[in-house]
């Protein structure tokens, strides 16, 4: 099929579209002495809204996610409503990256505000209901993942922490810092990070948690010697965290799951910067290489990139 055919077949459809749509919300208006099927009026929307995403019309199936919203929201379905809402707007993210991908951007990022106030819509009525507070979350976090590493990203990510703290939430703020270069901001949350995980699992900290434990003890290392801080700035618990690493001794008490060999790089590499050993820096990157995520071996060039120009 040509472009042209596929161009006059999208056409067809969205004319189609718009004429069942009409048809659908004519039936919402009120008549003398007769009620609006409201149910029947959401069923209706919410079958051309299943139909719309099998042929990828993402925007028109999120305008009936949204009609079929409204609906439910009358009748005071409140769970119901809040899920229309959140399909709505994944349906105009769906149709922001879509754009995206084919570099046919709206000048007003039309799909992209409506994906934002679905999810608002979405998250004012979580906020409204008891219980809801882990909804919520979850809602801003997966917002504030579709905005990405902007301000008002953050402030989503904030707003989830706030409502519900999760460590994807959390997570997801350490890394908006650190690629930010706010490496205050970074180390004073994953530092929450640590102490929510250890108030919630207490003294027998298993499995998931200590792979999550392990990879903050790295991070707040490499963040610690980045900031370096002085003494009288460090709070007593990250203090803790570097005197661990600063003196080489057989009995340290590592985090979670790290290996004797990730121990002796740690410590080397403490050593090294307080040191000022440039070399040794550039040896232990090699070393460490392997034993870091993405986001931590950035934290090391940055912390080698530092001392390449004392």
């Amino acid at each position: 099929m040509s472009s042209q055919d596929q161009t006059n077949n999208r056409a067809a459809d969205g004319n189609d579209f718009l004429l069942k749509y009409h048809l659908i919300s004519g039936k919402l208006k009120k008549r003398f002495l007769r009620k609006p099927n409201v149910a029947e009026a959401s069923d209706q929307f919410e079958n051309l809204a299943v139909s719309c995403e099998r042929i990828e019309l993402h925007q028109y199936a999120g305008w009936c996610w949204l009609a079929a919203a409204r609906c439910q929201g009358t009748v005071g379905n409140v769970v119901y409503e809040i899920n229309l809402l959140t399909r709505a707007g994944r349906q105009f993210m769906m149709a922001n990256k879509k754009r995206h991908k084919i570099g046919c951007l709206s000048i007003g990022g039309e799909d992209s505000q409506a994906a934002i106030n679905a999810f608002n819509h979405a998250i004012a009525r979580c906020d409204n209901q008891e219980c809801f507070g882990v909804m919520s979350a979850d809602l801003a976090t997966e917002l504030a993942m579709f905005l990405r590493v902007n301000p008002e990203g953050m402030d989503y990510l904030c707003k989830a922490i706030h409502s519900h703290p999760t460590i994807k939430a959390t997570n997801k703020l350490v890394s908006c810092n650190i690629k930010q270069g706010d490496y205050v901001s970074a180390l004073q949350v994953v530092t929450e990070l640590v102490e929510m995980i250890e108030n919630h699992a207490g003294p027998r900290i298993l499995g998931y948690y200590r792979n999550i434990l392990h990879c903050c003890e790295i991070s707040r290392v490499l963040l610690l010697l980045i900031l370096r801080p002085t003494p009288q700035r460090l709070a007593p618990s990250l203090a803790q965290v570097l005197e661990k690493y600063a003196w080489a001794e057989d009995n340290a008490t590592s985090a979670p799951n790290m290996t004797e060999d990730e121990l002796l790089l740690l410590q080397s590499l403490v050593l090294a910067c307080q040191s000022g050993d440039y070399e040794a820096l550039l040896e232990l990157e090699i070393e460490l290489w392997f034993y870091l995520d993405t986001e931590q071996k950035e934290l090391l060039r940055k912390l080698i990139q530092a001392y390449a120009k004392e």
